[in-house]
Parts: structure tokens; C-alpha cells; sequence
């Protein structure tokens, strides 16, 4: 078996600034554990030898290996003759790094709200309504005409005509975007994601062998002159971008800039991936949201746009249904390309799809509803219990992006963990060394679990100078 070895210089960048004040061996193990868990270290790696990563680190030899041997006994990492250490798969029932005690189960790593009340009866009018779904062969690599003419109807009425020939239904947005960047990238190609951003959609890119540029975006929004300079200056293949209520600012990108960005990047022959996942959970009150292709002058410019949607966030995660809106010979091209990776979206899932898109105004108000109340009270529990952090003024979405004014970001989710809470790290929304200063904050939990996530922050916060402990490792960011 082939065993790739991570070097101590790449370690050490993915590591960032991981000593608090606590045993060093500890809180090495414990980060290099959170590495492992959301993907930035991959199962079968193998972990650079001691002396080489005592000296990149600046620490004893003694201190790599004591870590090294914690990661063992916990099961994170084993040892393998003539590979040295090497990482496992995460396994929750053997490792004790699950396990942190009463509060294990409150998870601030996701931002996807608990399905949404009326699945249950969508399922059961599935199956009453449309039993003709169980003669079909159930592949299809397409998606269902009605469901197809359903998502092109609803960009219609926000303001982009759309036909079924210009949709695919996908297995969720994660595989469209993975989808999308294996289609049109070849190793070496230069790619450009907003920073931070959402992590599998950067991997996606990285996957398909692409060189990754970064736009910045702020936590007070998007600096234009910025954005458009680096746009400029990338000429890349595949943008990325999340234009409305931003995975993790909840910002949206202002209307002035997008055309000209449009413009900037279809000059250069590029690609954009417009993310809507979250564009149309807003904030407040429920309202339309323009499709970012609609800023597009012409027509050619809007044939380089596709639009990736999925009802994950919406309905339910559970609800394996997205979509991508592209021109009809990409579209054709992106179906002949997905047949390699898989046979296609379950046509039951795109029959309860179809019934929650009928209902699909209602969902959305009720989710704003819901999501305006829990990011109130999330906001105004940070402002009272820790009023030194600055958080992003949300527009819509999921989360928060929140500055906790010192670069402690990965020490605060160690020892939230120690209390039960697991947190995302900011560094896991940019390139390595990035945002120790920033952690994302969903407001997707239900009001009481908010409540007591945000006094365990609290109590973090206070002890982040004690020695770490135990600790729950962060799950996949969604």
C-alpha cells in the first residue's frame, strides 16, 4: 500500500497558531485530531517523522512523540512498520476523542436547520399521490420533467427565464459543485473562491487539480476595488462564489458589484459556480431574491453562469435533491460527465422534492420566521455574555462570521469541546494559517440549545488559559 507523507512545513501551516496554555503534547494531538476530523488531514496519510516536525515547530522531539502516542491510544492515528504514524479513518465509537460527556450532542459545527415540520406529510402524499413512480427503473441521471419544470418556473418568477432543458437534478449541491469542477477543470487550471468560504467547495476545486486564488470578503462585506483587482489578475477557468446570504458571513454580495464582476470575469473565459444554497433563507421578512446570473447584460454572459440550488437547507438534509441551472449543451455535457461517478437522483427524492416545491413559499416563511428569532437571540446572547466580539450583520443564511479579537480560534474550539460544544475552527474556511482570529456561528439551532450553546462559549472563553483536556472533534462543515 502506497502511503503518502504529509510534510513537518505543510503540518505546521495546516496547524496554525495551536499552543494555549495547556500541556503541549495535548493540545498538538488535540488539533492534529480536529485536522483529521474535518478533512484538511486525510485517512492514510502518514504523519511526519519527530525530529522533522519537533524542529518546524519548535518544540522537544519528546513532545512530537508523547502527542504522536496520544493519537495512537485514542485512535486517530496507528502505527504502521516502515510508514511511521499514520492517520485512521475517524471512528466515533473507537475513539474516546468523541467522547466529552453530558452536552456531546450540541453541535455548532453544522448550519442546516432541523427538517422542516411538514416532510412526514409530504412523504405520505407522495406515496398515496403518485404510486406511478415505482414502475419507473428509478435511474436518472436528468431528473424527473416535472420536478425540472418546477425549479425552472421558480427562477422564472425571480427574475431569470428558465427552461427545463437548462436543469439537472443533482444529489444535493455538495455534488454539483463537485460535479461541475471535475467537468470543466484539468490539473493546473486556476481557480478563484471567495475568502473565507464554504471548505468542500474549495476541496472540490482543489480535487479536480486546480490552483486555488483567493477574493477576499470582510466581515463588514465585500471590498469592491479588492475583488474585482484579484478577479482581474486570476484569469481563472472556475470562480466560485456564494452571492447572497454568504456560507460563513451571511452577507450578500451589493448589486453594483455583480455586473461588473460579471463583466470582468466573462472577459476571461470564466466559468462562475453561483452557490444559492442559502439565497433564499432570509432574514427578517421573506423576500424575492434575484438570481446573481440575472445581473448578466447578455445573453452570452449568463451561458457562463451556473447556478447550483439544492433544498438541503430549506426542507431537510436528509432530502437528497439539488439542482444546477446551466445552459442546455453544458447541462448535456455535465450528464454524460456524471454517469462515471454515479447512476443518478432516486426518483422518490424528487417526488417529495416536487411536493415541497409546491408548498415551497410557505417553507421559506416559515424558516424565516424561525431563523430571524434564533439569530436575534444568538445575537444578543453574544452581546451580553461577550461583548468584545464583533459579528458580521447577516443578511440571511445560516450563520455568523464572528472576530473574537486575538487569533484563538482553534484554543476556543479545543476547549469548548472539553464542555460538549463543538465549534468549526476559522482556519477551516480558508487557506491554511487563515482566520485564527474568526469562528463561524450558526443560528440554526432551536432557541434553547443556542441559549446553552453560547453560555458554554461563554465559559470557554473564561477558561481558554487552563490546561485542555478531552475533546469532541468538529464534524463536517455544512
Amino acid at each position: 500500500m502506497i502511503v503518502q507523507r504529509i510534510s513537518a512545513r505543510k503540518l505546521t501551516e495546516l496547524l496554525g497558531r495551536w499552543r494555549g496554555g495547556g500541556h503541549s503534547y495535548l493540545e498538538l494531538s488535540e488539533t492534529i485530531g480536529m485536522l483529521v476530523r474535518d478533512g484538511r488531514l486525510v485517512a492514510g496519510s502518514a504523519l511526519p517523522a519527530e525530529r522533522p516536525l519537533s524542529e518546524a515547530l519548535g518544540v522537544s522531539r519528546t513532545t512530537v512523540s508523547a502527542s504522536y502516542q496520544r493519537l495512537r491510544e485514542t485512535g486517530v492515528a496507528v502505527s504502521r512498520r516502515g510508514s511511521g504514524t499514520v492517520i485512521r479513518a475517524p471512528r466515533r465509537e473507537n475513539s474516546e476523542l468523541w467522547s466529552s460527556g453530558a452536552n456531546e450532542n450540541l453541535d455548532f459545527s453544522g448550519a442546516c436547520p432541523e427538517p422542516w415540520r411538514g416532510i412526514e406529510e409530504l412523504s405520505a402524499r407522495a406515496l398515496a399521490e403518485h404510486p406511478e413512480v415505482f414502475q419507473l427503473s428509478g435511474y436518472d441521471t436528468i431528473g424527473l420533467p416535472l420536478l425540472r419544470s418546477a425549479i425552472a418556473d421558480r427562477y422564472t418568477v425571480r427574475g431569470l427565464p428558465t427552461t427545463p432543458e437548462q436543469i439537472m437534478v443533482t444529489l444535493g449541491a455538495q455534488h454539483a459543485i463537485f460535479l461541475i469542477a471535475r467537468t470543466l477543470l484539468r490539473r493546473g487550471d486556476r481557480s478563484l473562491i471567495e475568502s473565507p468560504s464554504y471548505p468542500h467547495a474549495r476541496e472540490a476545486l482543489a480535487a479536480a487539480g486546480a490552483l486555488v486564488a483567493e477574493l477576499p470578503v470582510g466581515i463588514d462585506g465585500y471590498d469592491v476595488d479588492a475583488v474585482l483587482d484579484t478577479a482581474a489578475r486570476t484569469a481563472p477557468r472556475l470562480a466560485y462564489l456564494i452571492p447572497d446570504h454568504h456560507n460563513p458571513t451571511g452577507l450578500s454580495m451589493p448589486a453594483e458589484l455583480r455586473a461588473r464582476l460579471i463583466d470582468s470575469l466573462s472577459a476571461q473565459g470564466t466559468y462562475v459556480i453561483a452557490d444559492e444554497t442559502t439565497a433564499e433563507l432570509t432574514l427578517r421578512e421573506p423576500r424575492t431574491i434575484t438570481p446573481f446570473a440575472a445581473f448578466a447584460d447578455q445573453a452570452h454572459q449568463q451561458d457562463t453562469i451556473i447556478t447550483v440550488g439544492s433544498l438541503g437547507k430549506t426542507v431537510w438534509g436528509g432530502l437528497r435533491v439539488g439542482w444546477i441551472r446551466a445552459a442546455p449543451d453544458l447541462i448535456g455535457q455535465l450528464e454524460t460527465a456524471r454517469r462515471v461517478g454515479d447512476l443518478g437522483t432516486g426518483t422518490w427524492e424528487q417526488v417529495v422534492a416536487l411536493l415541497a416545491m409546491e408548498r415551497y413559499d410557505e417553507i421559506l416563511a416559515e424558516r424565516t420566521r424561525q431563523l430571524t428569532s434564533r439569530h436575534r437571540m444568538l445575537t444578543e446572547k453574544i452581546g451580553a455574555l461577550l461583548p468584545s466580539w464583533s459579528l458580521s450583520a447577516a443578511e440571511g443564511g445560516a450563520c455568523v462570521w464572528v472576530d473574537l479579537g486575538e487569533p484563538v480560534s482553534s484554543r476556543l474550539c479545543r476547549h469548548s469541546a472539553r464542555l460538549g460544544l463543538r465549534l468549526v475552527p476559522g482556519p477551516r474556511f480558508g487557506s491554511p494559517g487563515t482566520f485564527e482570529r474568526f469562528v463561524r456561528l450558526p443560528f440554526t439551532e432551536p432557541e434553547d440549545r443556542l441559549l446553552e450553546g453560547v453560555s458554554l462559549l461563554h465559559e470557554a472563553w473564561q477558561r481558554s488559559g487552563e490546561p485542555a483536556g478531552s475533546f469532541v472533534l468538529e464534524g463536517s462543515v455544512i
